[in-house]
């Protein structure tokens, strides 16, 4: 049974609610009580609409990337901490996280030496084509020298006689 146009639109509109919210969150439940969306009804969609299902991937990724980038702050810049004397407020530290920092740094490894790799790969590429490319200018140029010296000994003669 197909759903009326007024429900389609409703359903769509909180599936980008739920997108949005789910973007900014990573967190599925939250999310979904956000756009006012049972759990079940978020499966079903997501198990039936590839389209939805390959949305809301896009939007964990999104939402991950958004947590990196927030834990990578702190990682670099610290967190102001307050520090209380008698109960009250008298100054400020920053604190800096440093296992969060190198468990950062252990999780882009692999990905900064498979970049390292690829550039590597890249000039060496480019290199050789490089070379190709001269070889192959010198090849040309040596047979346009030849036919040149050819035609200048047609055009002038050659006085072998």
């Amino acid at each position: 049974m197909s759903k009326n146009p007024v429900q389609l639109k409703r359903d769509n509109k909180r599936k980008k609610k739920f997108l949005k919210h789910l973007a900014m969150s990573s967190h599925v439940t939250q999310s979904a009580k956000a756009a006012n969306i049972p759990l079940s009804t978020l499966y079903l969609w997501r198990d039936r609409d590839a389209k939805f299902l390959d949305d809301w991937l896009n939007a964990l990724a999104a939402g991950y990337e958004l947590l990196e980038m927030e834990l990578l702050h702190r990682a670099r810049n610290g967190v102001e901490k307050p520090v209380f004397r008698n109960g009250e407020k008298v100054a400020t530290v920053k604190e800096y996280d440093n296992g969060l920092a190198f468990r950062l740094l252990m999780a882009h490894k692999d990905m900064v030496a498979r970049t390292r790799a690829a550039r590597a790969e890249n000039t060496d590429r480019a290199t050789q084509l490089r070379q190709t490319l001269d070889q192959k200018i010198n090849q040309m140029r040596e047979r346009l020298q030849n036919r040149e010296g050819l035609s200048q000994n047609i055009k002038y003669g050659s006085n072998s006689a």
